[in-house]
Parts: C-alpha cells; structure tokens; sequence
C-alpha cells in the first residue's frame, strides 16, 4: 500500500557536541514507527562510540542502526523504508548529497542530524549543504563546561591535534561563544595534553598568552 508522507522531507538537527542531536533523532524516528511508518537509522563507520548495530545517545537512548562507510549503500538499505535517520552526518563523504537527493525523489522522509561546526569553528563537512537543502533546521544548544551558560554553540577539543576528525567524547567539551577558544594565532591557548592522555576533568586548565 502506497503511504503518502506529509510534513516536513528533510528535517535536519545539529548544535555542538551534547547538545542532544542523537537522542533528538531517536525520538523522531520513534514517533514515526508510533504512526507504523518502516523507518531505518544510518550511522558511519567512522564514529566508533556506539555499540555495533546501534545509534546512542549520552542520556543512555539507543536504537538500532545500520553501520555503513559508502554513503551509496543508504540506497539499498532504505530501499524499503518511508522515514530514514542519518546520525553523525559530519563523518559521511560528499557522496552522502546526491545520495539524499535521490531518497527525496523517492518520496522519502529524511531526518539527519550532525555536528555543524568542527573543532575550529568552521563548517563541518555534508551539513551546511544538508541545511541549505532542508525544509527544517533545529539547531540544539548544549551547556558550556567552562562558564555553565545554557548557550553552548562550540565544540572545544581537549587536546592537541591538527586533525579535523578525531573521534572520542573525552577529548572534547561544549562550549558557548564567549568561552570557545579556536585554534590559531594570538589567542589564549589551553596547555593541553598530548593526544592520547586523558584530560584531568577536576582541574581548571590554566590560561597563557602566547603568539604563534
């Protein structure tokens, strides 16, 4: 039986890290399955901190979800699906766009959600495009671990790395704009620890003025 879909066709959910993008996703697509719409979530491989064959989120909701690397095969997995959930979109090539426009012509819903900024504050992969596309942006705010503001907008990464994807939720905290340190020359720089030591949550990071 053919389902004709109304609403919003491409809703897409971003904000910094905690800000509750996943949990945000899991709860839609659990709306749409309540209405016994076949839904399907879609996560990369590249994003290591769920359990296999699960999307979840920090305040503990999981849902199953199908673990892919080629954009091209959300295809053939939501080949039978109305509602497709696209967790973590900042890690999926550029092959995750035409791949979009075509589940749109498919009549398909989609949900995806996505860190929009990276660690420098600049734009992070497929999601500004995702958000010119999208009929429905909702950006999440999260809580800044520095000045306890209900603004956090920015990930501030923990340690030093010139890498742009660097997974794993210790070496990262929110951020609002005020408290966001970027990268780059004449700042305030953090004495961060070398990758791969774990930050000491308890104690404050101390502040130097440096150049270059």
């Amino acid at each position: 039986m053919f389902m004709m879909l109304t609403g919003y066709k491409l809703e897409v959910i971003v904000g910094c890290m905690s800000a509750g993008k996943s949990s945000e996703l899991i709860r839609r697509i659990e709306r749409a399955r309540l209405a016994y719409l076949p839904t399907i979530i879609v996560r990369p491989a590249t994003d290591t901190r769920s359990k296999a064959n699960h999307v979840e989120s920090r305040n503990g909701l999981a849902s199953k979800a199908v673990v892919i690397e080629d954009p091209k095969d959300i295809l053939t997995y939501a080949a039978h699906a109305l509602v497709v959930g696209l967790d973590e979109c900042q890690f999926f090539s550029e092959e995750l766009i035409p791949v979009v426009k075509m589940l749109l012509r498919q009549k398909k819903k989609i949900i995806a959600s996505g860190l929009d900024l990276d660690y420098r504050g600049e734009p992070f992969g497929t999601l500004p495009t995702l958000m010119a596309m999208a009929d429905r942006v909702d950006k999440l705010l999260a809580v800044c671990r520095k000045c306890g503001s209900d603004f956090a907008c920015r990930t501030q990464r923990m340690v030093h790395s010139e890498e742009q994807i660097l997974v794993g939720d210790a070496q990262y905290e929110a951020r609002c704009i005020h408290c966001f340190e970027p990268p780059g020359e004449f700042q305030l720089r953090l004495e961060l620890p070398l990758m791969g030591e774990n930050p000491i949550v308890a104690d404050a990071p101390q502040l130097s003025l440096v150049a270059g």
